[in-house]
């Protein structure tokens, strides 16, 4: 089974030395999902900032197969939100 991993970057690079096994590219990007809507939910503070907080899936020959990009554009005069 390939292994996939999962690395955080929120201004502040965490790189997934685990990893996890999965059945492949489609169940790594559910598996994406599920995880980053877990962490941003639970970590007020990655809004807090104008720079994207960002999920990299790479294999186990650290290829990049997808990023997942989240940050918050706020329009002129919002600045306070």
């Amino acid at each position: 089974m390939p292994h996939f991993f999962f690395h955080i970057d929120d201004g502040e690079y965490c790189p997934d030395r685990s990893g996890v096994e999965l059945s492949g590219v489609k169940a790594a990007q559910a598996e994406a999902l599920r995880a980053a809507g877990g962490i941003l939910s639970s970590e007020h503070r990655v809004f807090t900032s104008s720079s994207p907080w960002v999920m990299s899936v790479t294999d186990e020959e650290d290829h990049l197969l997808f990023a997942l990009r989240f940050s918050v554009e706020r329009p002129g005069g919002l600045d306070h939100l």
